[in-house]
């Protein structure tokens, strides 16, 4: 039977290919920061993988090339990710909508991530 390395980083136990970790790290398959996401997604996940939104994103990054919170604050840095302003989880019907579009970097799509979880938790 064919195997692969349990996916905990540093682990070099083997396991089936039908796994994703070893006894001992089995606990993390449900704590890993986007299972959740990647196996609960849905629409969400595959919407996000769709030609109309990498297409309409890429577009959006070239028409808007620097980050638009740092612009904002008198920062000039590279845009990397093309983010909803009002999640697609919260309006469904503006996910393609250019209006709700926004370019981040890497630091600010986290900082507005972080609070839209907790938005969300304390709901």
């Amino acid at each position: 039977m064919a195997k692969h390395y349990c996916g905990h980083a540093g682990c070099r136990t083997l396991i089936p290919l039908t796994q994703h970790y070893c006894d001992r790290h089995k606990h993390e398959e449900n704590s890993r920061r986007y299972f959740h996401r990647k196996h609960s997604g849905g629409k969400y996940e595959a919407f996000y993988q769709s030609t109309a939104w990498t297409k309409l994103a890429r577009q959006y990054k070239v028409a808007h090339v620097l980050c638009e919170r740092c612009l904002s604050r008198g920062i000039i840095r590279k845009a990397d990710i093309c983010d909803h302003i009002i999640p697609i989880k919260t309006d469904w019907d503006k996910r393609l909508d250019w209006n709700n579009l926004q370019s981040l970097c890497q630091n600010c799509h986290n900082e507005k991530s972080e609070i839209e979880v907790a938005e969300r938790k304390n709901k």
